[in-house]
C-alpha cells in the first residue's frame, strides 16, 4: 500500500509523487494506548467514588463512572498520543 499518489506541478506539467497521508498507527498500539489511559482512571475513581455511588444500582454506577470517566479518558488519550507520536508510527 502506498502513501504517495500522482500530482501535477504547475509549471511544465511533469508529475511527481506527492505524499497524501500518513499510515494509520497499529491497532495493537492504540489498544494499549487506550489501556495504559483507562486502567489508572479507574484505579482513581472508582475508590473516590465508591462512598457517594456504592449504595446505587449497577447500572446506575456504571452510567455515572463513564459520565466521568470517559471525556477525562478522552483528553489523557489525546496527551498520551502527541508523547507517544513517534513510537506509534513506528
Amino acid at each position: 500500500m502506498s502513501n504517495y499518489k500522482r500530482g501535477q506541478v504547475e509549471t511544465r506539467g511533469e508529475f511527481e509523487l506527492v505524499e497524501v497521508t500518513k499510515l494509520p498507527p497499529k491497532k495493537w498500539k492504540m489498544m494499549l494506548l487506550v489501556w495504559v489511559s483507562i486502567y489508572p482512571l479507574l484505579n482513581i475513581f472508582f475508590p473516590l467514588l465508591t462512598p457517594y455511588i456504592g449504595d446505587f444500582s449497577l447500572p446506575i454506577r456504571l452510567l455515572i463512572m463513564t459520565i466521568i470517566i470517559v471525556p477525562i479518558m478522552s483528553f489523557v488519550l489525546g496527551c498520551l498520543q502527541k508523547r507517544c507520536f513517534f513510537w506509534l508510527r513506528k
